[in-house]
């Protein structure tokens, strides 16, 4: 029997670790690559039209990926909870996100679910955002006090341990 790979297991074979880019994608986006790290904040003005919060998405994240010459993007997945204006805002910024990544030729987002994320950093498939920041300390001697930049961390990290990124 042949033994076949997923395109994203092909895919990560060329990848360089400074060609990735980990998002924890909401109002305020933690992201992570060896170009830079930290929390872009799309929360929406009151003096300006509603709608500039996915071009300013759109626009940001675009930039990043073209100037760092990133192939591959990691996301962590939409995770659904009782709050239902979240989960729609976090659909259309990964709608987007997929459309940054057709224009630019670039394979589909990666998606990592939130509580592997969270088992595989604490141990804790419930780790809270504490415990996050924490494990970012104790696993990468990386530290941040936001835990959108924490968890973009380790999706990072995650992501090229899984497919053994050099």
């Amino acid at each position: 029997m042949e033994n076949r790979k997923s395109k994203h297991e092909v895919i990560a074979l060329d990848l360089q670790r400074t060609e990735i880019l980990a998002l924890d994608i909401a109002t305020h986006t933690g992201y992570y690559s060896l170009h830079g790290n930290g929390m872009w904040n799309f929360t929406e003005s009151k003096r300006r039209n509603d709608n500039k919060q996915h071009k300013d998405f759109r626009d940001t994240v675009m930039e990043f990926i073209i100037r760092n010459h990133i192939r591959q993007v990691v996301v962590e997945d939409v995770n659904v909870n009782n709050y239902f204006t979240d989960v729609r805002k976090l659909s259309q910024f990964h709608g987007i996100l997929f459309l940054i990544c057709d224009e630019l030729s670039l394979p589909e987002p990666y998606p990592i679910n939130v509580a592997t994320l969270k088992k595989w950093a604490t141990g804790n498939g419930r780790a809270d955002k504490a415990m996050m920041i924490q494990a970012c300390k104790n696993n990468y001697r990386f530290e941040t006090a936001d835990d959108n930049t924490a968890d973009a961390c380790h999706l990072y990290h995650y992501f090229i341990r899984k497919f053994r990124i050099n």
